[in-house]
Parts: structure tokens; C-alpha cells; sequence
């Protein structure tokens, strides 16, 4: 018996498969998508692999045996192993890659334990600092980064703490024996969540207008119709009960669903109404969740335990069966993209799986992207629309303040208004709940001397530090990199060192000084990173223990309190100020949902737009909640400057740590590029290269090229050549290949 592995090798750039002979005493138990352990090159160094074809024969003569099957089962399925295939194509990533999405959460460390390690100070926070900075001396940077991410976050999984804090075992290890941090094992509680901590829901009457979509997704149901559908309803339309009814229609045919959302739209609300419709039939795959978790609602779905997936971008891999619906809420949001390889986009993943199960892909959204929207327009989509609230109840009436005029004529320097603290006056004295939105965290944006200019930037990254007042540290929101607040100028020495901008602790600060008896809750990562910490404080708002919830993007998705009649967002200009094409887009949308936050009980709403403005047409279409005109606006701009939807952006980015290296590689695609550009018309625009805007992140320098075609499948092939010669080439420096990307610095 012969077997074709892809292995997991990060020692080397290889993306092909390796012919292996499987031993007699295997035999019985092997079978495409197991996983496997096999000797490798010259030493025979145990690889782990993925059984991914078993031929009749082999090109080759003589074939090393497999050493050992690890599990009792396939991981993937072949037709899980089709769609890594497809998916390592079109993103330009090795095919282990691409089924390390498909595979189970944490597969190469054997889950098994109820436990988890986590890390914690066993010093106070000045020593640390102090051996923070002696160890960034000595260039002991793994060391230091574990220090840094303690003083600002305590106790932290050990696994966290390596993955994403730039940490290493070695490190906790070293500090361990030192006596500087503490390492203890507790227990993790592996369920998702509590299913008697939800009352059970059932269908209500629909609204005429969510009964035209419920009876048009029943009828693609009903025929096992594969049809790609766009919802757009506006916010309180009452969007989740129609998914809620069209998969229950799916269930009751013996049929399967996955519903997806953004992260920051999976509140333990969002939760509630899928399990308290369909109870521990429901499966919940999130970042939040511990790696046990994951695991055990995996191993949920693999034995066909559950009919219903709720979960971010990555539960469009879970190991479902017999689909019969999938759907995508809020799918303008950047965050179904993948900004890390493989880039994929869910809506594209998406629309493959709904072609391959024949199923109904359905797209909802109050403010849909651009690009979908024009592709409903032009029919690639059945276009359905929502215009009115459930509960027949008015928009939010909203009001823009000119900030401007704040200074000047009323001579107030808060970032809260007049206009808006006479609101929030008003909703505490009558008893209602406000909502305040920053785009935002903490103390302050940036730090800079104002005697010579000088602003703090992170040694590690071009960029500057965030002020967090808690720890009276900077920290770098790209790398994470940590430093006590400076008190001096380090390039003149001067004492007049100040704080520019405004974050949600400041405003926290300022919300205290106006409102001394109001009772205010902050919800950023900040205050967020904590297991349960979005649920603690979304129970404490709803169980009437607050009075202002002041947040950053995470209070303007998935929030359905009735009491909240009053919306504040306090710099509407950050989310257009951006140079990115999608700016007014990203702007419009967040205006509309935040403010779409009030008024969704029987009390009429009210929002207040804080704007240096005013006149912007991007934040009057928000003010009226005009969607359609925001859209026909906006596409005639992209039409007018070449941008999508009328054509595919392509980035591409070379980064490593020696510069010259990075520039020399760029230069060599980007002339390679242009001898493509002359004899082929799809690339018809090439940008670069160039330093990226952002030049330096983690020490690694960043050179792109971005281009613009026609086309972007037919500009795959070049690309493909392109990546496939960098990767069997080039050691000094990384590729990286990404379609329409999402961000561009």
C-alpha cells in the first residue's frame, strides 16, 4: 500500500508530496486524511504529515515506510482535502497550510487534558520594568517580551503568551527558575457555554417584510436550490430571526447550517438567541474560547452531534456534513478577510463550499460592502432588502455637532460635547442607558516633547507608542512592545513631554469628572482579555449596574438593549481620516451600526455625531440613514477612479530583516511585473516598489507593490510563478500575495 503525505515542515520550503510505503501492521487503520509520522532527508528526522492520496503505484522505486499513525481517525475528508487544494491555489500558501485550517484546534500538541498553564508576575511591576530593560540591553528579547506582556496584561496562558506575545519556552523557562514569574496549571472548563443558562426561544409571527425573505429562503430549502442571496436590512430589521427560521426549515430537512458572524460581533446576546432556539444542538467556535474548547465543539461537529455551527471566520472550516444553508452576517466587515497567511476571504471560501454542498449562501448586512452590493445590482446575487424595523419604531433621530465650534464659541475643551453631556444628563435623570463609541483605546493616541518634536515610536516597528495610563506605560498596539512612560525627552532631554489624542481610558477619566454618580463601564481589548470579560460587562450593563457604556469597535455590533436610547460617537472623523479607498465605506458603516444601537425598544432613540465635519457627505448620509444614497455616491467615485468592484487590487509584500535584501527582491518582482504588464492587458496600473507606509514591523523591513488589473484570475498565473520561483529561491526574505486585501500599510 502506498501513500501520498504533505508534511509539516517548517524547516524548509516545501509544498509537494512524498510517496511513502505503509507497513503491514498499519494497513487496516490507514486511510486518506490520517494523520502520520515520517522519516524525512537524509537523517530520517521524524515528520509529522497528512495522508492526502493512497495510489496503486508510485514513480518511485524504493519508498521509506510510514513510522507510525497518529489518532484513530481522518482529520480531514477528501473533500476537505479538494477545498485546501483550492484554497492553496487561489492565496498562495503551501497546502499544509491550508489544511491546518480544516484541522482540529491544537492537533500537533495532543489535547487530551483539562488543564491549561498560566503565567503571572511574582514581582512587582517597577522590578520588572528594571529587568525588562536590562534584558532588552543584554538583547535578551524573548525574555523581555515576556516581561512586557505581564506588566500589561497578568496572568497569561502560557500557549498565548508564546503564540502572540513573542515570548518563548525557553524564556518563561529561564525567568521561571529566576524567581520572576509564576507558572501554575489550572483547570479549563471545556464547555462552550451553559445551555440551562439560556430560556428557550421559539419562532415569532414574522413582519411582511421578513416574510417575503423567510418564504423565498424556504423555497430555495425546500428544492435543494443552490442560490447566492444578499440581505440588506436595516439595523433592527430583524435579521437574526430570519436566520433563526430558515435554519430551523433546514433541520427539519434533515440538513445542516453554518452560521458565521464577526469576532466582534459574537456576543454572549448573539449566543443566547442560537441556543435558546436551538439549545445544545449548537455548536459556538470563537477565539474566546480555550484551545480544549475548541477542540471538544470540533470533535461536536466531526460526530455529527450538532445541526447548527455559530462561530468567526474560521468556523467556515468546521467538519460539518449535509449542508444546507450557510450564512454570513455582517459581511461588509473587514474581518472575514485573513490578514495572515493563507489570506483567504470567508465569502469566497463560502460561495465554493455553497457551490460544492448545493446549498443556499446567504449574505446579510444593514450596510453591505460596496462590492457586494453592485454584485446583487448586476445580479450575481438575488438582491432581498429589509427597510423597516421590527417593531415599526423610527430610526434613531441623529444630530451632528461641529467640534469646531466647541472650542471656539463655546469654549469647551472636553471631547464630549455640550450638546452631548446635556443628552447623557438627560438619560440619567430619566433612567436609560447610553452608549458612547471611540475608535480608539487607551490613555491617549501618542506621546511627543514639545520642545524639539520628538514623538516616542517603538524601537521595533515605525510606530508610535499608545499611552496607557493603568501601568503608566507605552506600548506598541503592533508588536506589543512595552516601556515605562517617559517623563523626559530621550532625544533633548526637555521635561515638557506631553500626551496627544484622545482613548476610551481618558474619556473614562472625563466621563468620571462630568458625571461624578454615574456608574460607567469601559469595554476594549483593555478590559476585554480576560476569559468572560465581553459577558461581565455586558451583564453588568443589562442588569441595570451601569449607566454609560463607553467602548471601542466592540459596542457597535451585536448589542440589543432596549433601555439604550441615547448613541454618542465621539470622533466620527478617526474612521474616515484613513488612506485606504474603502475609508468612507468603513466610515459609513460603522456611523450606521453604532447609532443603530439605540432606539430598539418602545423609546424612540437618539445619537449624537462629535465631527470636525460636518459638512462631510459620507456623515450625512449616516445622519439619515440613507444607505442607497451613500451607495450610489460611492460607486460612482470608484467607477470615476478605477477601483473595485470595476477592477481586483493586488498587493504584494516582501519583508525580512536585512533591508537591502528586501529592496534588491522587490526590485527584481516589480521589473518582472512590468516586462508582464507590456504583453498582457489584464495589468493595466503598477505602484512600486517602495517602502510600505508602515516601513518596520517586529525589526522586519516592508516593501510593496501594489497593482491593479482587471482581473485578478487572470493575473494568477504570473502570480503563481512569481511565488513558486521566491519560495524555492529566496531564505533571506518572505512573500506575500494577497487579492483585494483588506488593509494596505
Amino acid at each position: 500500500m502506498i501513500v501520498k503525505v504533505v508534511l509539516n515542515n517548517k524547516e524548509q520550503n516545501i509544498d509537494r508530496t512524498f510517496d511513502y510505503e505503509v507497513p503491514e501492521g498499519l494497513e487496516d487503520k490507514m486511510a486518506v486524511g490520517m494523520r502520520v509520522l515520517v522519516p524525512f532527508g537524509f537523517r530520517n528526522k521524524g515528520v509529522e504529515g497528512i495522508v492526502v492520496a493512497m495510489p496503486q503505484t508510485s514513480e518511485f522505486d524504493v519508498l521509506k515506510p510510514v513510522s507510525k499513525i497518529i489518532g484513530k481517525e481522518p482529520v480531514c475528508s477528501p473533500k476537505t482535502l479538494e477545498l485546501c487544494l483550492w484554497i492553496s491555489k487561489k492565496y498562495f500558501c503551501s497546502l499544509y497550510q491550508a489544511i491546518r485550517l480544516t484541522t482540529p484546534p491544537g492537533m500537533t500538541s495532543g489535547i487530551g487534558e483539562k488543564t491549561a498553564k498560566f503565567v503571572s508576575l511574582a514581582i512587582d511591576r517597577d522590578t520588572a520594568f528594571e529587568i525588562k530593560d536590562e534584558l532588552r540591553a543584554k538583547n535578551n528579547t524573548a525574555r523581555a517580551r515576556v516581561l512586557e506582556a505581564l506588566i500589561m496584561s497578568d496572568n497569561i496562558p502560557l500557549a498565548k503568551l508564546i503564540k502572540e506575545r513573542g515570548g518563548s519556552y525557553t524564556a518563561v523557562h529561564s525567568l521561571q527558575e529566576k524567581g520572576y514569574i509564576r507558572v501554575d496549571t489550572e483547570q479549563i472548563v471545556r464547555e462552550a457555554y451553559n445551555e440551562k443558562k439560556y430560556e428557550r426561544t421559539t419562532a415569532y409571527t414574522p413582519t411582511s417584510e421578513q416574510k417575503v425573505v423567510i418564504d423565498h429562503l424556504y423555497s430555495c430549502i425546500d428544492e435543494n436550490r443552490h442560490e447566492k442571496i444578499l440581505l440588506r436590512g436595516v439595523t433592527g430589521s430583524g435579521k437574526t430571526e430570519v436566520f433563526l427560521q430558515a435554519i430551523e426549515r433546514v433541520i427539519k430537512m434533515g440538513k445542516n447550517a453554518i452560521m458565521l458572524v464577526p469576532e466582534i460581533s459574537l456576543t454572549p446576546q448573539m449566543v443566547q438567541r442560537f441556543v435558546g432556539r436551538f439549545g445544545n444542538r449548537v455548536a459556538v467556535i470563537h477565539s474566546a474560547l480555550s484551545v480544549g474548547e475548541r477542540f471538544d465543539e470540533w470533535s461536536r461537529i466531526k460526530k455529527g452531534e450538532v445541526n447548527v455551527v455559530v462561530g468567526a471566520r474560521s468556523a467556515i472550516f468546521a467538519p460539518m456534513e449535509n449542508i444546507g444553508i450557510i450564512i454570513l452576517d455582517e459581511e461588509h466587515e473587514t474581518s472575514y478577510k485573513s490578514e495572515t497567511t493563507p489570506r483567504y476571504h470567508a465569502i469566497e471560501v463560502a460561495e465554493k463550499m455553497s457551490e460544492t454542498e448545493n446549498c443556499v449562501l446567504l449574505l446579510a448586512s444593514a450596510t453591505p460592502s460596496v462590492t457586494e452590493y453592485y454584485k446583487a445590482k448586476i445580479g450575481v446575487y438575488t438582491l432581498l432588502e429589509m427597510t423597516k424595523r421590527y417593531n415599526e419604531g423610527a430610526m434613531p433621530n441623529v444630530k451632528i455637532v461641529d467640534m469646531r465650534g466647541e472650542l471656539f464659541d463655546n469654549k469647551n475643551r472636553s471631547p464630549i460635547s455640550l450638546a452631548l453631556q446635556a443628552e447623557i444628563k438627560r438619560n440619567l435623570f430619566v433612567g436609560q442607558k447610553t452608549i458612547l463609541f471611540l475608535n480608539r483605546r487607551g490613555y491617549s493616541t501618542f506621546v511627543s516633547c514639545r520642545e524639539c518634536g520628538e514623538v516616542i515610536n517603538c524601537p521595533d516597528c515605525s510606530i508610535a507608542m499608545t499611552y496607557h495610563k493603568k501601568s503608566d506605560s507605552l506600548s506598541c498596539h503592533y508588536c506589543g512592545y512595552t516601556m515605562r512612560n517617559v517623563t523626559a525627552c530621550p532625544e533633548c532631554g526637555s521635561k515638557y513631554v506631553r500626551y496627544f489624542g484622545t482613548g476610551t481610558q481618558k474619556i473614562e477619566e472625563e466621563l468620571n469628572n462630568l458625571f461624578p454618580d454615574a456608574k460607567v463601564l469601559r469595554m476594549d481589548t483593555d478590559t476585554t482579555f480576560q476569559k468572560g470579560g465581553h459577558e461581565k460587562i455586558l451583564d453588568k450593563f443589562k442588569n441595570e449596574d451601569a449607566d454609560i457604556l463607553l467602548g471601542t469597535q466592540m459596542v457597535t455590533k451585536g448589542l440589543d438593549f432596549h433601555e439604550v436610547t441615547l448613541v454618542g460617537v465621539l470622533a466620527a472623523d478617526t474612521a474616515l481620516a484613513v488612506d485606504d479607498f474603502r475609508a468612507n465605506e468603513r466610515g459609513f458603516s460603522l456611523l450606521t451600526q453604532v447609532c443603530g444601537r439605540a432606539g430598539r425598544g418602545d423609546v424612540p432613540g437618539r445619537a449624537i455625531i462629535q465631527t470636525y465635519q460636518p459638512f462631510n457627505a459620507t456623515i450625512k448620509f449616516a445622519k439619515e440613514h440613507d444607505y442607497e444614497a451613500f451607495y450610489k455616491n460611492e460607486i460612482l467615485q470608484r467607477k470615476r477612479l478605477n477601483y473595485p468592484p470595476f477592477c481586483d487590487i493586488i498587493y504584494i509584500m516582501v519583508t525580512g530583516e536585512d533591508e537591502n535584501a528586501v529592496k534588491t527582491r522587490s526590485e527584481e518582482i516589480g521589473d518582472e511585473l512590468k516586462r508582464c504588464m507590456k504583453s498582457d492587458g489584464n495589468i493595466f496600473s503598477i505602484l512600486g516598489p517602495a517602502p510600505a507606509p508602515i516601513e518596520k514591523i517586529r525589526n522586519n523591513y516592508r516593501y510593496r507593490i501594489l497593482l491593479k488589473c482587471k482581473n485578478k484570475d487572470d493575473a494568477h498565473d504570473i502570480l503563481e510563478s512569481i511565488y513558486e520561483l521566491h519560495e524555492k529561491n529566496n531564505k533571506k526574505t518572505f512573500l506575500t500575495i494577497d487579492t483585494n486585501p483588506i488593509n494596505m500599510y
